[in-house]
């Protein structure tokens, strides 16, 4: 065993010694930290002697999440002489990999000399090429269809309606039941979810709507990727406008040119798309900021990836809404304002109840319920003290709310168009 556990309690003791230490926040729970953990075991033997990697599961800490200033996990810190040097929310491996030695580099150290051929990009991003893939949607069954759309239309507003799995009948089989790529599957989930938050019944007619409209016996398969191509880099929410500076802008360049050739049919080599991602997380410290070098590593991935409309649209949809450009009446500073105070708010209030209880059940409604009433009394005094601030805000979040309508509305009359015209 190459990795050991530390606590809140030993931790101080722990991170200290001559050579750097690698800190895993995670949870029993938490599905990516469970994923990274082989990964991390892999990384801490090619360290071995030159690195230290300590795992503390954050939920048996007693304040573990305010003391160590965990917002997210998997989180990983990077200590050298008993101080924390950087840290990392939720890395690829790759990303990981590459940190680890850049940090290594910028401390003076010697990192590994490793062969390490696929271990650098790991499971993230994925990279499934499927260009050469037929499909025979709902196997060439009517049936199977009828089957799907009664699945969704008979769910009731009690159950969980998670269209891929309601339309399959079984999530785990749903390419081999529907026969089409779980990347369209993710594009129908994602539309869903977003446009639930608003109305939950306008979201379940379009699901029908789309489903509906899938034709029998066809192949789907770049139905997909053919819709993420028109959101990034044909309709008003093209991505590179975004990325308008400097190095984000060459590069965000670059992922578009692959994007190109891969739309016009060509077979772009996974080492090609590696590249860029290594290029996204090295350029940290030079010209490009550690989210954008996130946003840009998740990009640099073949759009016919399983995870890709995960990734796409709601990150098209999280620039779109604060794109100040098409709202003068709000900026930057008003929005970090803003957040700022709720944050603060919900951390005082947090504070003053203490933490929730854990266990599902009448307490910890009773809990949440007082979270929400003392924040709505925050937020009504908040507004009292600064009316005018709160009114553009208001605003601006109309605005917001009408442009994440718009994005899914196209989102879904393309796809509708590539589905009722058989789209291969």
């Amino acid at each position: 065993m190459t990795i050991s556990e530390t606590t809140q309690a030993t931790f101080d003791h722990d991170v200290q010694g001559d050579i750097p230490v690698l800190v895993d926040f995670w949870a029993p729970w938490c599905g990516p930290c469970l994923a990274l953990a082989p990964y991390l075991e892999t990384l801490s033997a090619d360290y071995a002697g030159r690195l230290k990697v300590l795992k503390l599961n954050i939920d048996e800490a007693p304040d573990g999440w305010e003391h160590f200033g965990v917002r997210a996990i998997p989180t990983l810190a990077f200590f050298s002489g008993g101080k924390e040097y950087n840290r990392l929310i939720g890395p690829s491996t790759m990303r990981l990999r590459l940190m680890v030695e850049k940090w290594f580099g910028e401390l003076g150290l010697t990192s590994p000399s490793l062969e390490r051929a696929s271990v650098e990009t790991g499971d993230a991003p994925s990279q499934t090429v499927r260009q050469e893939e037929k499909w025979n949607s709902f196997g060439g069954d009517a049936t199977v269809k009828a089957a799907g759309l009664a699945r969704l239309r008979e769910c009731t507003e009690e159950e969980e309606y998670q269209p891929s799995t309601r339309l399959a009948g079984d999530e785990e089989q749903f390419e081999a039941i529907v026969g089409v790529p779980v990347a369209l599957g993710d594009l129908l989930g994602m539309l869903y979810w977003i446009e639930s938050n608003t109305d939950e019944q306008s979201a379940r007619a379009q699901t029908l709507e789309i489903v509906d409209a899938m034709p029998v016996g066809a192949d789907l398969g770049g139905v997909a990727a053919k819709v993420l191509y028109d959101l990034l880099y044909i309709s008003p929410w093209e991505i590179t406008q975004y990325f308008a500076n400097g190095v984000a802008s060459n590069l965000s360049m670059q992922i578009k040119r692959l994007h190109q050739r891969e739309h016009a049919g060509e077979r772009v080599a996974l080492a090609d798309w590696e590249a860029l991602q290594r290029e996204a997380v090295l350029l940290i410290g030079s010209g490009l900021d550690s989210r954008k070098s996130v946003e840009l590593e998740r990009l640099a991935v073949s759009l016919i990836d399983a995870g890709m409309a995960r990734d796409v649209l709601p990150l098209v949809i999280e620039y779109a809404t604060r794109d100040y450009r098409q709202y003068p009446d709000w900026g930057e500073a008003e929005a970090t304002s803003v957040a700022a105070m709720l944050q603060e708010d919900y951390e005082s209030v947090q504070e003053t109840l203490g933490d929730p209880p854990k266990e599902e059940g009448p307490a910890r409604d009773e809990w949440l319920a007082q979270l929400s009433e003392r924040l709505q009394t925050r937020e009504r005094e908040r507004r009292a003290e600064q009316p005018d601030l709160w009114a553009r805000y208001d605003a601006w979040c109309d605005f917001e709310q009408a442009t994440m309508t718009s994005i899914c509305a196209h989102v879904a009359a393309v796809l509708l168009s590539l589905l009722c015209g058989g789209a291969k």
